[in-house]
């Protein structure tokens, strides 16, 4: 039976990691980002874990979920051995280019194929997968999405970036002016993207609907953490407590205050129309 295990960080599942999960039947993770065990800070997460396994599950691709802190001590020989081989049952492997394992990341794709050969697993290296003549990688698209430069970031990924997270209850002030907003906190350790206001669409029952998300921290009411807020066009209903996936297609402006309501009403018209625009 083919058990092609697909192994690598895969923050964000872009296009490089679609080109390693292609062919696999399982991608290896981790319980914990391994720079949260090693003493470093984990770089901000780009794909709740929600989204991730559906992702996965469209691919085809079963998720396994390892103890990083079982694993993390082992030398690259012990890894193959122990782990893909004894545990997991391998019969292939998947890895990027630019892969490292194995304790103090000693093992790099090199390594991994001969250590393969030697125990009777295929493996595959992938090479690069560029964007605008450079490697795509979660560290660009981080640095896209920090800029507002959705359409960059949106290419690396290969579909829109969003998240998926619960409703919380808001203080309402949206639907006073006109814009009821389905409001959300972003998770500590999870990406901000450039505060402003940008289009986007959700999907509620299966059904796509045109948005405007504003991020930021609602200066012109002194707000005090930084939240998404969006405007379903067409929808009225209560999402309080579900899950809202959004996906960002275009920045449109920045975060800035504005004297009072009603000039907040009449650049929400302005950024609705802006919206609209496909």
């Amino acid at each position: 039976m083919n058990k092609t295990i697909a192994l690598g960080c895969f923050d964000g599942l872009h296009t490089g990691h679609a080109a390693v999960l292609s062919g696999a039947t399982h991608c290896l993770l981790f319980d914990v980002h391994p720079q949260a065990l090693l003493g470093g800070e984990p770089p901000p997460r780009l794909l709740d874990d929600h989204s991730r396994d559906g992702l996965l599950r469209a691919l085809g691709v079963a998720p396994l979920i390892l103890p990083f802190a079982e694993i993390h001590a082992l030398p690259p020989r012990a890894f193959v051995e122990e782990i893909l081989v004894k545990r997991l049952s391998a019969t292939g492997a998947a890895c990027g280019y630019n892969y490292r394992f194995g304790a103090k990341a000693a093992g790099d794709a090199d390594t991994l194929t001969r250590l393969c050969e030697a125990n009777g697993i295929d493996c595959r290296v992938v090479p690069p997968v560029l964007w605008e003549d450079a490697p795509v990688s979660a560290t660009r698209i981080r640095e896209a999405l920090l800029a507002g430069d959705t359409a960059g970031a949106n290419a690396m990924l290969g579909r829109p970036f969003g998240y998926n997270f619960p409703v919380l209850r808001g203080d309402g002030r949206g639907r006073l002016l006109g814009y009821p907003t389905a409001n959300q906190s972003f998770p500590t350790g999870f990406l901000v993207p450039r505060r402003g206001v940008y289009a986007s669409r959700v999907t509620l029952a299966g059904e796509v609907y045109h948005a405007m998300t504003n991020i930021g921290l609602r200066p012109t009411f002194d707000g005090g953490r930084v939240l998404s807020e969006t405007h379903i066009f067409d929808f009225k209903g209560d999402l309080y407590g579900q899950r809202l996936p959004v996906e960002l297609l275009r920045f449109i402006r920045d975060e800035r205050a504005f004297a009072g309501a009603q000039a907040l009403t009449a650049q929400l018209e302005r950024d609705a129309k802006e919206c609209a625009v496909d």
